[in-house]
């Protein structure tokens, strides 16, 4: 019987060890989703930042037009 005990608690922990990489995969699936979000959203970000340095350095320039000029 010991031997068949063993047999049978090996096989269960084979079977709970394949539930838990099923739900790593979910998770790692998920974790991918999330970077691939992220990552647009940065280049939002990078691209309105890029505007804003654009029209801060243009305000910039006008104003140092004005200073040259008076």
């Amino acid at each position: 019987m010991s031997s068949l005990g063993d047999a049978f608690n090996a096989l269960r922990q084979v079977i709970l060890i394949q539930s838990r990489l099923d739900q790593l995969d979910g998770r790692m699936s998920r974790m991918a989703s999330d970077l691939a979000g992220m990552t647009e959203a940065l280049a939002v970000v990078r691209d309105r930042v890029s505007r804003l340095e654009g029209v801060i350095e243009g305000a910039a320039m006008a104003n140092a037009r004005r200073r040259i000029e008076e």
